[in-house]
This record gives structure tokens, sequence and C-alpha cells, in this order.
């Protein structure tokens, strides 16, 4: 059997660039070459595309050269007679090299990339993708629609309220007074479309929440406020699939954070001199890095409750591939509430899927590719062609823009 063509792309104009690098490196390393030929395309934080070996190492970004040997500069058309990679020549008459592509893994985390825009983009190019579709990323992505979905389909979410950045600048003190009149301290203030706890802050007055909204508006035009819960358990739950068929992973409890994870809580706390001894290329940290219990110490009754709650966010958003949905749960009732869903989670969850052996990371990936691959069949079941015979009877006694 011949071996599949798998570009992993990564990178871009995000706030999370260097965490969808770790995100890529890992599951390129776990990926069977026997099975695959690995394409690394690195997006710029200027949105340059480039491929090439050397993107594979971590070294290769502590002072990035677009001139590094081999390394060549590449687009992805949306052309489905192309399915692949285009070099653009850097020389007179030199050829266009075409890559042709079987599948793309999007380990792009945040903006321009997890939130739908890549996703559509292949879409166009008619080539299957590990990822959610466009529509479960975008809305995935953006907090404030998320959970009007959430709610749409009864989920249980905590109290929220949002604003636009303009609302702000022009009436801070009318917000205030509303954001006090129907939410109860504490309260966490977020952007509506940034993930890895960017921008993100707990306030318990006044004076923190100004604080916060001025930090998050930095970040977004749209920002979300959410009723927080003073005593609470975090469990995290990842669901895999596509359509009905959807499964569940065991469940998580970070445990090295006091009020909620920062983004050095998530990532940085990884770095350190262990793992710059167990990587030559200098690895940096990751989520797996970070403290935590799996399977979560929580009662059977709540996994399982959480377990489907997880498959039905999933569903509800019509997802694909492997998502991670983060919970809180009330200690006082043990009442689980969801707080968002990743559609492209920190290196894929794997330290998740991987717990007793389920899915170590290999076979995880080999799983992602196989629901990509059946996903786009799926897809190209549709009908995309009608005749209408329109433009051939124009001309013929009938009106433009008439009913038909």
């Amino acid at each position: 059997m011949s071996k599949k063509n798998i570009a992993v792309i990564f990178g871009s104009r995000s706030c999370e660039h260097e965490v969808s690098i770790i995100t890529a490196i890992q599951f390129m390393e776990n990926m069977d070459k026997e099975k695959y030929n690995i394409i690394p395309v690195y997006i710029t934080e200027k949105g340059i595309w480039y491929t090439g070996d050397a993107l594979m190492k971590y070294g290769t970004y502590k002072f990035f050269d677009k001139n590094l040997p081999k390394l060549k500069q590449v687009i992805l058309p949306p052309d489905p007679t192309v399915k692949g990679l285009l070099s653009l020549p850097t020389k007179l008459f030199q050829k266009v090299e075409k890559i042709p592509l079987d599948v793309v893994v999007i380990s792009v985390h945040g903006m321009n990339g997890e939130d739908g825009t890549v996703q559509g983009l292949l879409e166009l190019a008619d080539i299957p993708y590990v990822s959610s579709g466009v529509l479960g990323s975008s809305v995935g992505m953006d907090k404030i629609v998320m959970k009007s979905v959430f709610a749409a389909h009864n989920l249980p979410i905590t109290k929220y309220e949002y604003f636009l950045r303009n609302e702000w600048y022009d009436n801070k003190d009318t917000i205030i007074k509303d954001l006090e009149g129907k939410l109860n301290y504490p309260m966490f203030v977020k952007p509506a479309n940034l993930g890895s706890s960017i921008g993100i802050s707990k306030a318990k007055n006044t004076n923190d929440l100004i604080n916060a909204i001025e930090i998050a508006v930095q970040y977004d035009k749209r920002i979300i406020v959410e009723e927080g819960i003073d005593n609470l358990i975090e469990i995290n739950c990842a669901a895999m699939g596509y359509d009905k068929f959807v499964e569940a992973s065991v469940c998580e409890q970070p445990t090295s954070w006091e009020e909620f994870l920062t983004f050095d809580d998530k990532y940085l706390k990884g770095i350190n001199k262990d793992a710059a001894k167990k990587n030559q290329n200098n690895e940096p940290g990751s989520m797996n890095t970070m403290d935590r219990k799996i399977p979560a110490d929580i009662p059977n009754d709540l996994t399982i409750k959480i377990q489907e709650l997880a498959i039905e966010t999933f569903k509800a958003l019509s997802c694909s591939g492997t998502a991670r949905i983060d919970f809180l749960v009330d200690k006082n009732t043990m009442t689980p509430f969801i707080n968002e869903i990743n559609t492209i989670p920190g290196c894929f969850s794997y330290y998740i899927w991987e717990y007793d052996n389920k899915y170590p990371y290999p076979k995880l990936i080999d799983k992602l590719i196989d629901i990509a691959i059946k996903v786009n069949i799926e897809k190209n079941k549709n009908n995309y062609t009608y005749q209408a015979k329109i433009i051939n009877n124009l001309g013929k006694g009938g009106k433009l823009g008439g009913k038909m």
C-alpha cells in the first residue's frame, strides 16, 4: 500500500502561534513514517506559507529564516483539480512544483486556522482535513455564538452577557451597571474569539471588572462576561468522531491552578531542565506537562454525565475529528456546566485519549486521518449541480430576476 501524503499546517497569524508549533511538531513526531509522507506547512506570523523538513525541528523557530536550505514558499489553491500545494518560483523560468495531498491536518490554534478559515479553503480544494468543518469551527471559536447554540440545545451553561468594544468606549458606566445588575461576582471577562486563556481575567469587584474589560478589548471587538462559580472543579473531556459515530474520552481534572488556568499554567510550566534533557531539540512545554488527574477524581455518575454532555456538545456543533469540551462543576451541588469547546485542542488532547492505552498517539493519528477521509467521502455524496437552464433561457422573453 502506497504512503499517504499528509500535510500538517500550523503557525498562522494568531496569538497562539507558538502553541500551534508545539502541537504540530508533537503530532509529526508521532506519525507512522511507514504509512505517511509528512509534509510540514508553516504559516508565518505575516501569513506566508512554507514547507521543508527543517520545519519539523523546534530549533528552526528560535530565529526563523525563510532562506533555510530546501525551504520552499508554497500556496494551496482553492482548486479541486489541483488538490495539493504549489511552490512559488523564485527564479525566472523556474517550474512550479506540485505537491499532491491526501489529507491535511490543521494544527492552528485560534484565529486564522481554528476559526473555519483554513477549513473553508480546504473545502474549496476538496482535500480531506483533520478538524471540524467550517460551521463547527467558526461557532466553536466565537464564545458568544457558541453559548447561544448551547442554550438552544438546552445544554447547561452559566449566565453571561456580551457587548462590543465600541460600546465600551462610548458608555463604560452603563455597561458596568448593566453587568452588575444581571450577573453576580465573581465574573470572568473574555475576548469572544481567543483561546489559551489569552486576555481572560477574573473580576471580584468593580475595579477588577473595569481592568479586566480594558485587557479584553485589546484582543477582540466582542467581549463576553460570564458569571463565575465560587466553589468549583474544572473537568475536561474530549470527544471524537463524526455524525452519529462519536465517542467520549476519560475525564481529566487540571489541578495546577487556583482560580483559572492561565496561558503560563497551560504551557510554560513544562519548560524545565528535565524537558530539555529529554529532547535535544529543546522541546517546550505542552499541556500534557500540566498537573492533572486522569481519570478525574469525581463520582462515577458525574463522569458518565459529563461524557454524555461532551458527545451532545460535539454533535450540537456538527464537529468532526476530535475536540475537547471544558466543564465547570459546582462543588456544592455537583452540577456540571459547559464552559467551552476547543475544536483543535492543544496537542489534540492525546494525553487524555492515550489513557489506559485506548488510543496511543500514533493510533489516535490513524483514527483522525481515517475520520477526515470518511467525512470527505460523505460530503462528496452531495449533488453540487442543478441544471436550471436559466442562462440558456435568457433572451427568450424571460425577465432576469423574476420568480421561477
